[in-house]
This record gives structure tokens, C-alpha cells and sequence, in this order.
């Protein structure tokens, strides 16, 4: 499960929009038992794209796990371009 969320967060960084929906689509499938849930939404945080389950309960608001997880993915691609 955790390789399928490291795949996300690259297909987030190219920007590949089917690479990422076909990813979190295999994280859901992988998930679907109730374990690890909330890496479906950390995916989504990544893609910038809103959480379908909301599996989590986070210790900070969503907005700022959100803008956590988008941040990793916008400074890599910062990096990648530099």
C-alpha cells in the first residue's frame, strides 16, 4: 500500500492526472477493508483533488494536511525544474 501512495505522490508531481486517478483507484481497492483508509485521502491531498472517504480523523484540520501533502508535491516538482 505504501509503494501505491509513493506512486501517487510521483504521478502528482508530473502532473499525470490518469496515472494518479488510476493509482488512487488501486489504493481504494487495497483499502477497501478499512486498514490504512487514509492513504486515499493523503493521495487526494497530493492530487489536489478532494477526498472521497474522508477516512480520517486528523490531528489538524483538514485544510492543513491538505496544503501538507500539496506542498511535498509542489516543492519536488520545484526541485525537478531547478
Amino acid at each position: 500500500m505504501i509503494l501505491e501512495l509513493v506512486v501517487c505522490f510521483h504521478h502528482a508531481v508530473l502532473g499525470d492526472d490518469q496515472g494518479i486517478t488510476d493509482t488512487i483507484a488501486r489504493l481504494r481497492d487495497l483499502t477497501d477493508s478499512g486498514d490504512y483508509a487514509y492513504y486515499t485521502d493523503i493521495a487526494a491531498f497530493m492530487a489536489d483533488r478532494p477526498a472521497l472517504l474522508r477516512s480520517a480523523r486528523w490531528i489538524e484540520d483538514e485544510s492543513t494536511v491538505r496544503g501538507w501533502c500539496r506542498h511535498l508535491v509542489l516543492a519536488r516538482r520545484s526541485a525537478l525544474e531547478s
